[in-house]
């Protein structure tokens, strides 16, 4: 199969904490908004809504970080702050994107990046420019995901902003190795790295070192891709974040499964997908069909394989991945009648 995609970084717009401690954060979020409430500020209730949203996303509660988005726009568009208007639909398509409607994220951070655009707002048409790369590259469009990137790399070097040089060092890399430039890929991959290791970013860390697995399993060193990944992993549970939890599941599911050990890789693919369908993630709840699929058909069961595959096969086309829709389809087509 194609196998599991590197994880691609997107850009939250206003603030998580980076060292991890979610439950602090969100603690005195709720406490500050309570305040706020009391006092009348509408403003700062908004902001605090908002990073309430990314911190609940990070956790995996996708509906009621949609909600607290929400009500961070309706706030801000009554006070027309046209800026923080753009910050919540750039945020509000994060989590739309992560259900894997992909046409309603596009349309909301392209709401977003005309605003930034009018503002002048560099660092987030930045940001932005980096998220609707992201969709471009999940539907199979590597040169528009390129030069949607590459800009944003040009405005982050021109601002002196570290964090998101290092976001689309590793996002480039992500093209490089779908391209099959492992050596390339892995360069930028370590870039970014080591940016993100001196800033202390664990999410962006635990990606890098899952993505730095993905290319090492590409070159059949199995050892050193399960080390990473593991390392990654060990991060994601440290934070408390189930889709980055469910991503390394994954991969470790594919690097168990070139091992020949087909029982683990499925328990361990079988982890992934209960997070993944938990969270209403559709992108990787296909990718999770598409990859117990081939381990049926490796342990010779053609027809589990084709019940997931099909399930597979649906989900991308739903989600508007036709490309995939159709590689699934095609070891549908190959299996025996």
């Amino acid at each position: 199969t194609q196998g599991r995609r590197l994880i691609i970084h997107d850009t939250q717009l206003l603030t998580i904490p980076p060292r991890g401690d979610l439950d602090g954060a969100e603690a005195m979020h709720r406490r500050a908004l309570e305040l706020f409430r009391q006092l009348g500020h509408q403003g700062r209730m908004a902001s605090t809504y908002a990073n309430l949203g990314l911190i609940l996303r990070t956790r995996g509660d996708l509906a009621e970080a949609e909600a607290m988005h929400r009500k961070a726009l309706e706030i801000f568009k009554q006070t027309s702050k046209w800026q923080h208007v753009a910050m919540a639909y750039a945020n509000l398509a994060l989590v739309v994107q992560t259900r894997g409607d992909l046409d309603g994220a596009e349309a909301m951070h392209r709401k977003a990046l005309e605003t930034f655009e009018k503002l002048g707002d560099l660092e987030h048409v930045a940001s932005t420019c980096n998220n609707l790369g992201v969709i471009m590259r999940t539907r199979g469009d590597l040169d528009g995901a390129e030069a949607m990137q590459r800009r944003a790399l040009e405005i982050n070097q021109r601002l002196g902003c570290l964090e998101g040089v290092a976001s689309q060092y590793a996002n480039l890399s992500v093209s490089l190795k779908i391209r099959g430039d492992l050596d390339g890929a892995e360069a930028m991959l370590r870039e970014a790295l080591v940016i993100d290791e001196k800033l202390g970013t664990l999410v962006a860390i635990a990606t890098n070192y899952g993505n730095l697995g993905l290319i090492m399993r590409a070159r059949g060193d199995l050892d050193g891709a399960e080390a990473m990944c593991r390392k990654a992993l060990a991060i994601e549970e440290q934070l408390g974040r189930p889709e980055g939890m469910a991503n390394q599941y994954g991969n470790l599911a594919l690097i168990i499964e070139a091992r020949g050990d087909l029982d683990g890789a499925e328990a361990m693919q079988r982890k992934a997908l209960e997070i993944n369908e938990k969270l209403g993630r559709l992108e990787d709840m296909a990718g999770d069909y598409a990859n117990l699929g081939n381990i049926m058909k490796q342990r010779g069961e053609p027809v589990q394989a084709r019940e997931l595959w099909i399930k597979s096969r649906d989900l991308y086309a739903k989600i508007g991945i036709q490309h995939m829709a159709d590689i699934v389809q095609s070891w549908i087509h190959a299996l025996p009648q």
